[in-house]
């Protein structure tokens, strides 16, 4: 439980992270799953697990970074615009597109929860970024969009992630966990060579921050979130992992004076709401 309730306070952080790094946001997803990606391989080290780094779970990581970059990406875009505790919320939305995955892709069914659910999820939704819309910044709205596709493409890599590791005794989740990222670290690198980003880090407090971020959100934050989640039932798990987007909204508060309307306060607590229901129901089902 302990290491669970950790976890997900070490990858809170994660956005406030971002937002201290003077870096873009192709580079900071690669800094944190690089750094990370290092920090995992010295834990396998010390454990002495190096020897489950085989090919064919290079090959089963592959597809899981693929997907993982590609919501790193959006999500940094998203919390340079919407900030880190709307940043981190639309993330977690991602509970519904597996829901809806489930359905469509996989036949399974659906009960009065789940559309219960989904209709506290959508108006929460509504009244953090529809009331008031029109005084918002030009770019809010394309915020919020990169945030929502970063619920898409972390469904995406859940999703490639249980298909990687189902039936699969190579796939100890230690050294999964340090492929994927090391693999997403260089197919963030190849994208950053593509639009002519620069590794350059242009201060000691992106340096401090970039490290700060792989190691305590990325090699030590998923691990214990992995090993917890063994530990814990599921009810209690996804509870617990609703620390993450509200220590987030706290941390947004505290470090960067967001200012909160009524609306938006409601309207997070609505979407916390509808997110815990979609995921309980989804794992119980």
């Amino acid at each position: 439980m302990f290491q669970l309730i950790f976890g997900a306070a070490c990858i809170s952080f994660s956005a406030v992270f971002v937002k201290l790094v003077h870096v873009s946001a192709l580079s900071a997803a690669f800094y944190r799953m690089g750094v990370g990606g290092l920090g995992l391989l010295v834990a396998m080290a010390l454990a002495g697990k190096l020897s489950t780094l085989r090919g064919p779970v290079l090959v089963r990581a592959l597809p899981c970074a693929l997907f993982f970059a590609s919501d790193l990406w959006t999500w940094h875009l998203s919390i340079n615009i919407v900030g880190p505790g709307m940043g981190t919320l639309l993330g977690n939305f991602q509970v519904f597109v597996l829901a809806l995955a489930a359905v469509l892709f996989f036949k399974q069914k659906t009960g009065p929860v789940f559309w219960l659910s989904m209709a506290l999820a959508v108006a929460g939704l509504y009244a953090m970024v529809g009331v008031g819309f029109g005084s918002k910044p030009p770019e809010y709205g394309l915020g919020v969009l990169y945030g929502l596709s970063t619920a898409f493409f972390y469904g995406l890599y859940i999703i490639s992630l249980q298909k990687a590791v189902s039936g699969f005794s190579a796939s100890d989740p230690l050294a999964m966990t340090a492929v994927l990222s090391l693999a997403a670290a260089a197919i963030l690198g190849c994208g950053m060579l593509a639009m002519g980003d620069t590794f350059a880090i242009p201060d000691t407090q992106s340096v401090v921050s970039l490290v700060a971020y792989g190691l305590v959100c990325q090699s030590l934050g998923s691990l214990l979130i992995s090993r917890g989640l063994m530990l814990v039932r599921t009810a209690l798990a996804g509870l617990v992992l609703l620390l993450q987007p509200v220590l987030a909204y706290v941390w947004d508060i505290a470090f960067f004076a967001k200012p909160m309307s009524p609306a938006e306060l409601a309207g997070a607590a609505l979407a916390l709401a509808g997110i815990y229901l979609g995921s309980t129901r989804r794992k119980k089902a």
